[in-house]
């Protein structure tokens, strides 16, 4: 490949980030390699392997992304509903919808995701951050003070991934998981918007 064509290692990064979460969406986490996503690439190994530290490097990487993808899609869902006037309690259901169904959607990503946490003491860190675009919301919906929607934000996701496993085990519908979810957090939100932390 001659400079012209060369892909900056940036860009080649996270084409193999990608990769690795489209194969662990297909096939499982297990089957995450870095080999796997260099030959899915068309990349040689050892590019692979300079790229990354290690396959718990890979697999950190693509817990950002997966991550990434759902801090922006339900972002961008609380801001739609609420520029359409919804009620706090109104978002808490496009919250619970978008998280559960997102969640559902992303499939055997989140094994790799959980594999990512086990592996590196980094994943486990950086386990909870809440970029401020959305902790803003949160806030406004909950009608909470700066820093404690983070806690209401690890309970939420708690019970929502619990749901998530009822709901791929057979156990719960996913509307029902929904209902659920609104259910047990309707109590902490007020029923009217509040004042704005």
């Amino acid at each position: 490949m001659d400079r012209a064509t060369r892909v900056p290692a940036t860009q080649r990064r996270e084409m193999l980030v990608s990769a690795g979460v489209e194969i662990a969406r297909a096939e499982g986490g297990r089957a995450v390699t870095l080999a796997r996503v260099a030959e899915a690439c068309g990349v040689s190994k050892p590019i692979a392997y300079r790229l990354f530290d290690s396959l718990a490097d890979l697999l950190t990487r693509m817990d950002r992304q997966v991550v990434a993808g759902y801090e922006t899609a339900v972002a961008d869902a609380l801001d739609d509903a609420r520029r359409a006037g919804a009620t706090p309690a109104e978002l808490l259901e496009v919250l619970a919808r978008t998280y559960v169904g997102h969640s559902l959607g992303a499939g055997a990503v989140y094994d790799t995701v959980s594999a990512a946490r086990t592996a590196t003491e980094e994943v486990e860190e950086h386990f909870f951050e809440v970029p401020e675009s959305f902790s803003r919301l949160c806030r406004e919906m909950f009608a909470v003070p700066a820093g404690d929607e983070t806690a209401l934000l690890a309970m939420f996701q708690g019970a929502a991934d619990n749901l998530v496993t009822a709901v791929q085990a057979g156990a719960v519908e996913q509307n029902a998981a929904v209902a659920h979810l609104v259910a047990l957090f309707t109590p902490l939100v007020p029923a009217s918007p509040g004042r704005r932390p």
